[in-house]
């Protein structure tokens, strides 16, 4: 990737999480219970992921023919918003500044976010071993799947993580305009996956479903994962 590519996307991850830095506090992590998928929320998912497995095909032609150095610098960025290597020494450093600056919604929210992408990741993980679908670029058909296979299209990880990040940081957040800037983000990273023929379209709502679902459950359970520094390294903690 080009100089620029790499600056642009430094900018777009820091800018990810910028809006926290304009709340005083984070919204208080809410108690009560909550399913983790509603009635109406289960039927859209289906329907959509019904849907998208129909055009997966069509979409897939579509965006290749479309593809140009526009196209990639953007799937260049939204690649790295659902990359743990780039994203998770973002929401680190943030989550340091929260703990410096003393100001604990920045804090819990840093923890939160990064807590919502690791077990959701997790979880795309063992889907993705168990589907064993065919990534594009490999190519298979759509419909081509080989369980427990080296095969790991189905859902997709960057938008499971971008969109479990974004989901915790909305959740987390008191305002609602900052809403809109998480969730957009981790569509730029739908987009990123398909532009470069890396998932089909199911793959990512699939991921993006996930991400959301988990981002928004651990606001309510307040599961997080606690970040630490000493004894010359770093590590965490997983708490529930």
């Amino acid at each position: 990737m080009s100089m620029a590519g790499n600056h642009l996307r430094h900018w777009a991850l820091v800018a990810l999480v910028a809006p926290l830095g304009l709340q005083s506090q984070a919204a208080p992590r809410d108690s009560t219970r909550s399913p983790v998928i509603r009635t109406g929320e289960l039927i859209g998912v289906t329907a959509a992921l019904g849907l998208s497995f129909a055009l997966d095909g069509t979409i897939r032609s579509e965006a290749q023919a479309g593809r140009s150095d526009a196209t990639n610098t953007l799937a260049s960025i939204g690649n790295g918003i659902g990359n743990l290597v780039y994203l998770g020494p973002v929401l680190g450093a943030t989550w340091a500044v929260g703990v410096v600056t003393r100001n604990r919604g920045i804090r819990i929210a840093s923890e939160d976010a990064l807590a919502a992408g690791v077990i959701a990741g997790g979880i795309t993980g063992l889907l993705k071993l168990g589907f064993g679908r065919v990534r594009p670029r490999d190519g298979g058909p759509p419909d081509r799947f080989r369980p427990f296979s080296s095969h790991t299209s189905f859902p997709s990880g960057h938008t499971t993580l971008a969109m479990a990040v974004a989901s915790s940081l909305a959740h987390s957040t008191k305002d609602h305009w900052s809403d809109a800037f998480f969730y957009s983000a981790a569509l730029v990273t739908g987009y990123a996956r398909i532009n470069d023929n890396k998932h089909w379209l199911s793959d990512v709502i699939a991921g993006g479903a996930i991400g959301f679902l988990v981002g928004r459950q651990l606001h309510f359970r307040g599961t997080k994962i606690t970040p630490f520094v000493g004894n010359g390294g770093f590590g965490g903690s997983l708490a529930f």
